[in-house]
């Protein structure tokens, strides 16, 4: 009998994943691939975020679809910003991880309704998890309780009306110190076996390490021929604990069913250049032309704070990517700051029924708008992103090295290029022959499971 278990691997570039392989650092997943469908590149949805590229791979949908069109937007009818913000509270996650807000924003069927209605038990330790029998903690050994939406909303008045964040010295002593990223892992494995040993039979589980360690130290940093077991400071680390707690979650598995792992990236990521340059605060670039803009909280609060009545209020994902919402007739004062941007590399914003594009300080229809081979499925997946009634009045990216808020990264994601873009996947069956596949997308890979479900059942 199968079980089918989908395992996000968070953030990692595609070139670093590769390379690692090749060098033998990840010896169980290579040794699955021997029995897998192997895709060397996926690429994941525009933003090339988080919450986006989950809700995607949970759905096999864009976020034009799902709704999840990024890590925050900004609701126009309840004058709302809605927030996956991961650096409201101490340790990173905490809220997110225990809220079922994606419930509520969702709007696609997810693979755990499909799954059910094929007669599985199913369960989620992921952001995304409308739909699972059992939701278990990323974070913490057991089920998931959860917070309320009101609580999330009280926390989020202490957030800040810009995205400047100052450096904590404490956190970052305690990221050093404290092997939290090593017990993540350890804790999505063993809530995955649980849900398993419970009857579950289809699941997704989040190791979202990669990601974190890869903002911190920057996603292409490797160790020397021996990685730190028990102290993540570079990508190399935390890939290769990823290697082994997939190894001990397999061979759990295997003594209760013949386990389908598909195993994939949400998104890739790039490296964030260093100087005060490179990280451009939105509020700040605004303001200087005259323009009251803001981000992380509704529009009431910002007025109450301020004694102002905002212009502007955007939201970022990655960071290197940003919805931004007019509260008044802007636009063409707001388009002329941020295509005379240095950071910014393109600006999409619908004229009448049409959507353009601007680049390099020139805006042209985007049907016309050639992207080159850097920019992978650009089209399919800007289109993917702004039908849907949530997206920005205007959408900006950021040019490769830079992010659209300040911070101590030395990693990012968010937008079209292929570093943000692109991760791999594989679909592993014991009784699969190996077989490579140069390109898929993330929305592929839940109609192959749903595929083998159907047929192995």
């Amino acid at each position: 009998m199968k079980c089918f278990v989908t395992i996000i691997l968070d953030g990692i570039n595609n070139k670093t994943f590769w390379k690692l392989m090749k060098k033998g650092r990840l010896p169980f997943i290579e040794e699955l691939s021997k029995n897998s469908k192997i895709y060397k590149e996926c690429i994941t949805v525009f933003p090339s975020a988080t919450v986006s590229g989950h809700a995607s791979i949970s759905t096999g949908k864009f976020p034009a679809e799902h709704g999840l069109v990024g890590q925050a937007w900004f609701d126009r009818e309840r004058r709302e910003y809605i927030g996956y913000d991961f650096e409201l509270t101490m340790p990173d996650n905490w809220v997110d991880a225990s809220t079922n807000l994606n419930d509520e924003h969702l709007t696609a069927k997810t693979g755990f309704e499909i799954a059910k209605e094929l007669g599985l038990r199913t369960f989620s330790v992921d952001l995304v998890r409308k739909g699972a029998d059992l939701k278990m903690s990323f974070i913490k050994p057991g089920e998931d309780k959860g917070f309320t939406s009101s609580k999330l909303m009280f926390l989020r008045k202490f957030a800040r009306h810009t995205s400047t964040k100052k450096s904590s010295r404490i956190k970052k002593l305690l990221k050093k110190v404290f092997p939290f990223h090593v017990l993540q892992h350890e804790i999505a494995v063993g809530n995955t076996i649980r849900a398993v040993r419970s009857g579950c039979r289809f699941g997704v589980t989040w190791f979202m390490e990669s990601d974190a360690v890869s903002h911190l130290y920057g996603p292409d940093t490797f160790e020397g021929e021996h990685g730190k077991r028990y102290l993540y400071d570079s990508a190399e680390d935390a890939v290769r604990d990823a290697d082994e707690e997939i190894e001990k979650l397999y061979k759990r598995l295997s003594e209760m069913y013949d386990p389908v792992l598909a195993i994939l990236t949400d998104h890739g990521q790039s490296r964030i250049e260093k100087g005060k340059k490179y990280r451009v605060d939105l509020s700040e670039v605004f303001e200087k032309d005259g323009i009251n803009a803001f981000t992380n909280i509704d529009p009431h609060e910002y007025e109450k704070r301020t004694g102002k009545e905002g212009d502007v209020i955007y939201a970022v994902s990655g960071p290197r990517m940003a919805h931004i919402y007019l509260l008044k007739d802007v636009l063409s004062e707001v388009l002329d700051v941020l295509l005379s941007l240095s950071a910014v590399e393109f600006v999409f914003f619908r004229d009448g029924d049409g959507l353009k594009i601007g680049c390099d300080g020139e805006v042209t229809d985007f049907d016309d708008f050639e992207f080159g081979e850097e920019y992978p499925y650009a089209k399919k997946r800007v289109i993917g992103l702004m039908n849907n009634e949530r997206c920005g009045d205007i959408v900006v990216s950021s040019k490769r090295g830079y992010q659209l808020e300040r911070s101590d990264y030395h990693g990012g994601h968010g937008g079209l290029n292929y570093e943000d873009s692109t991760g791999f996947a594989l679909i592993h069956s014991p009784h699969q022959k190996e077989e490579i596949v140069d390109r898929c997308m993330v929305t592929d890979i839940l109609p192959e499971i749903v595929g083998m479900m159907v047929e192995r059942r």
